[in-house]
């Protein structure tokens, strides 16, 4: 009887739309990417088991009972709180985001030796392989993480207010949530200055999202106002002394004061807890992870995500024992009225109704037929989790399947209406769009119906046809049919069957439906390549390719497959990403060139004075007949073939002559022109690792040529070992300027390896990335130095210990960096060697850095020690810090027997790959013996 209830409703619904009157016209935003989750989910073969089968169905019916919503405002990757975001999604079931302001691109690396843009991508990845655990849609914003900042001031001066906020309510008003929620307040309590940065703005957006005012261009998009109903952020784990606040990010204390940045009161107490989750709650749903373990918990389920963060949390990341793991949050504004406001709360939805029902309370005077097809939604997919049993999900499908086809009418019924305004109707919209793309997913999972779209490899060169396997099958027991099946690009293009273009072809369990696809040339033209991008490494924020985009999380994939399975008078719409093996397809240039210096690749060095000859190798992936190489140079420049094949090069090396008088940098572009004319003048390679998803990251093919007065060590002192650490491109700075080092490993710190070289260098946290380096490797190193050699260690983490040096020393505390790379530098020892020796070294050699000083000063250090540096960062005086006092252990030496041990906290790391003059001088001087 219920179902020809909802079908004789259905039938009144279909009727009303047809006289309803038109709606008044209104953009519609096109949501590429889908953050606002109103398609269904497009598949990537990554998925979990627990949102597979009956316990994906499962999950999908706890989220199809509740309009529930939350969006979770970040400033960078890792710092979600996963365990409350697991609860609100997978335990609650709400539809639940994250905007991250920006990649992580200022960060350090535990995994590989890529940095800024590149390891943003990485981080991108790493997060999305994350947020798989926490059942959450990702977005993000265009602020590029410039580095670590101690003060919200700066960060705020890099990224721009108005920016910020920008990019918050377009993500908000996108995906339009029921509640906000941060994990920073915006206060020193954060620490890091883009934390603070991230609190503040999640409380602001809270009044900026739903005023029409703020921000109007953007309803031109279709992106329209909405006004969450409440904002939370976590409660500050920090305690009020006498001395006031201690901020860990500037080592000082500061005067006790937390702002509410929605009603602008300030207080010298710290937030009330107002809701408090329970993330050590066990869920049944979450048994499956790990095997072993019966009963999980939230945030043991979510920390299994954070360490997939590898580049962040290292190889390894600790999972809580279970036991209660509560976490206190505070609200800081809400527009429910009075009588629906608690003091104490059970969850972040306390007051508002998050039923089916609730979706019609957008309205305040929702119409008759809007409350009754609510109402009879809800009892369908109530009914539907009623019966639903594990062991026969597909039970459940005609009333999933009825559902569905109510909401379709629901939606234009609204869609058609005038009596209900223009910004409750898009709610409105909103909410069943979602609902619907929910019962889509669930209808998929309840016939066991899945979709796998395979090409023949993962790069696709671009203008060219491929042929796709689409195979579709089924675990339900009736016959399913085919109704259409194509290939769509991310460039708007579309293939349908070559082969057989039958819509109507049926397929049982046991019996899977098989179509080659061919992807015509004309649909395959747009490379696929990040939307963000920016001119330098210096620009604080990205731009875009496609600001339609804006938020995404990446470029879409580049060809997905989609088929339209016929099921009880509906559609069932299944989409996977098309690829080889573990890899998503991407269409690729035909040509990827790029440059390099004695083998290592290269896009900016130093030019030492009286050299003018440079020999630079251009690299063309894949080799290709019919392209030529050419190397393009300023007027005063010259360049010619020194060795290759210029009809088919794959590698080929020219010999570039500088004018006698370089005075400015210049910039030298490698290009490949094919038959037709074309010319390829940038490079791509892949950033990931494992199993990660890949994204080729794009770099033009060019050579920024830096004149600098640099003296080098005599030819017969150059012998330089190199041990990498977590990853840095040192190495191939040094080879630019003729002192190519070798690579070493730990198994090769042996006396009579090491005393093939003059010259030890370590690179940037080798004693995080080598545990095996501790104990006789170390003093392997250490009988070297005694022995006449020279040590030079870079910037190291907490693993480094007095153990590993000659001497006692001490790394310092998460202050104990630099973070402003103008600060001045002060030379405190001119006359020693390091600073003399080949190279003058003056406070001038510090102008030009990027990003920072350095990480890791020592703290302390005992008098064998000299320290031949201060710096320190200025304070803020409108957030009460004062200025750093001052950091000399930044390089720290001593001799060493006949030797010498260094350690260096610069991030020449970061210099040297850009050829800052400065940082080549003062580190050869370093490796001089």
């Amino acid at each position: 009887m219920q179902r020809l209830a909802s079908l004789a409703v259905l039938a009144t619904l279909a009727s009303a739309v047809m006289l309803a009157p038109a709606a008044r016209a209104q953009a519609t935003f096109a949501d590429p990417a889908n953050l606002a989750g109103e398609r269904p989910t497009v598949v990537n073969g990554r998925e979990l088991p627990i949102d597979l089968g009956s316990q994906g169905l499962q999950q999908m019916l706890r989220r199809l009972n509740t309009r529930a919503s939350l969006l979770l405002i970040v400033a960078h990757p890792d710092d979600e709180d996963g365990g409350m975001l697991t609860y609100v999604s997978r335990g609650l079931g709400a539809h639940t985001g994250i905007l991250t302001l920006n990649r992580g691109e200022g960060g350090q690396n535990a995994m590989t030796s890529d940095f800024e843009d590149a390891l943003g991508l990485l981080r991108t990845q790493e997060l999305l392989s994350a947020d798989r655990y926490l059942g959450v849609t990702q977005m993000f914003g265009t602020e590029v993480d410039f580095g670590f900042s101690k003060t919200k001031e700066e960060s705020f001066a890099k990224w721009g207010h108005e920016r910020v906020l920008y990019d918050a309510v377009r993500a908000v008003r996108i995906f339009r949530p029921l509640v906000i929620a941060a994990v920073f307040v915006g206060g020193v309590t954060d620490g890091h200055g883009q934390h603070q940065v991230s609190g503040e703005i999640a409380q602001e957006v809270f009044k900026a999202a739903g005023d029409p005012k703020v921000f109007p261009e953007m309803a031109k998009e279709g992106i329209l106002p909405w006004q969450p109903l409440k904002v939370y952020a976590r409660v500050p784990r920090a305690a009020i002394t006498d001395k006031g606040l201690f901020d860990y990010a500037t080592n000082q204390y500061i005067p006790a004061q937390f702002k509410n940045y929605v009603t602008g009161e300030v207080s010298d107490q710290p937030p009330t807890t107002d809701v408090i989750v329970h993330e050590g709650a066990t869920d049944p749903l979450l048994g499956n992870y790990p095997a072993k373990e019966p009963f999980v918990s939230y945030v043991q389920f979510a920390r299994q995500g954070l360490g997939l963060q590898r580049s962040q949390v290292g190889p390894g990341m600790r999972v809580p024992s279970p036991g209660v793991f509560d976490v206190g949050y505070h609200r800081y504004g809400t527009v429910l009225p009075p009588a629906r406001q608690k003091l104490v709360e059970d969850t972040f939805f306390d007051g508002i109704d998050t039923s089916v029902r609730g979706i019609g309370s957008s309205s305040a005077n929702a119409p008759a037929f809007l409350s009754d097809g609510l109402r009879q939604l809800q009892a369908l997919i109530e009914n539907a989790t009623y019966h639903f049993n594990p062991e026969t999900p597909g039970n459940i499908a005609p009333t999933l399947a009825d559902a569905n086809s109510h909401v379709e009418a629901l939606i234009a019924r609204v869609e058609s209406t005038e009596t209900i305004g223009a910004a409750p109707r898009a709610q409105i919209l909103h909410e069943l769009k979602l609902k619907h793309a929910q019962l889509n997913d669930a209808l998929a999972l309840s016939l066991g119906l899945t979709l796998d779209a395979i090409a023949p490899e993962a790069d696709l060169p671009s203008a060219t046809a491929v042929k796709v396997m689409v195979r579709t099958q089924t675990a339900a027991e009736q016959e399913m049919r085919v109704d259409r099946t194509r290939l769509i690009t991310a460039q708007g293009g579309e293939s349908m069957t070559d082969e057989d273009r039958r819509s109507d072809r049926s397929f049982v369990a046991g019996h899977p439906d098989m179509q080659p696809i061919t992807l015509g040339a004309r649909e395959t033209t747009v490379v696929t390549r990040p939307y963000f991008y920016r001119d330098d490494i210096e620009q604080p924020v990205y731009k875009l390719r496609d600001a339609s985009l804006r938020n995404a999380p990446a470029t879409p994939p580049a060809v997905v497959a989609q088929e339209m399975i016929g099921y009880h008078g509906m559609q069932i719409e299944l989409d996977r990403v098309v690829h080889a093996g573990i890899q998503p397809v991407e269409i690729v240039p035909h040509a990827s060139v790029s440059l390099s210096s004695s083998g290592m690749p290269v896009h900016a060095q130093v030019l030492p004075d009286g050299d003018r000859i440079l020999h630079l190798s251009m690299m063309l992936h894949p080799a290709a007949a019919g392209m030529k190489p050419k190397l393009a140079a300023p007027a005063n420049w010259k360049s010619s073939l020194a060795m290759g094949d210029a009809a088919m090069p794959n590698e080929v090396e020219f010999q570039v002559t500088a004018p006698a008088m370089l005075e400015h940098a210049a910039t030298l572009t490698g290009e490949a022109i094919d038959a037709g004319g074309t010319r390829y003048m940038e490079g791509y390679r892949a950033i990931g690792y494992g199993d990660l998803p890949r994204t080729n990251y794009f770099t033009p093919a060019t050579d920024r040529v830096v004149p600098v007065d640099l003296k080098l060590p005599p030819a017969d002192k150059r012998r330089i070992g190199y041990l990498p650490g977590t990853g840095d491109d040192v190495p191939a700075a040094l080879a630019s300027i003729g002192m190519k080092p070798t690579m070493l490993t730990v198994a090769d710190l042996t006396p009579a390896r090491l005393a093939q070289f003059d010259t030890v260098v370590l690179g940037v946290r080798t004693y995080n990335a080598h545990p095996d380096l501790h104990g006789a490797p170390t003093h392997a190193l250490l009988e070297y130095a005694r022995n006449g050699g020279n040590v030079v260690v870079q910037y190291q983490t907490a693993e480094f210990t007095a153990a590993d040096a000659p001497y006692p020393l001490t790394l310092g505390g998460a202050a104990e960096k630099v973070v402003d790379e103008t600060d001045p530098v002060q030379l405190l020892d001119t006359t020693s060697p390091l600073l003399s020796t080949p190279n003058r070294i003056t406070p001038a050699d510090f102008n030009g850095w990027i990003e920072e000083r350095g990480h890791g000063f020592l703290g302390t250090w005992d008098s064998h020690y000299t320290a031949l540096t201060e710096v320190h960062d200025p304070g803020s005086e409108a957030e009460h810090v004062q200025p750093e006092q001052p950091q000399k252990g930044g390089l720290v030496t001593a001799p060493l027997g006949k030797g010498r041990w260094t350690y260096l906290a610069f991030a020449v790391y970061r210099q040297l790959p850009e050829a800052v003059p400065g940082a080549f001088r003062l580190f050869v001087n370093l490796l001089n013996p």
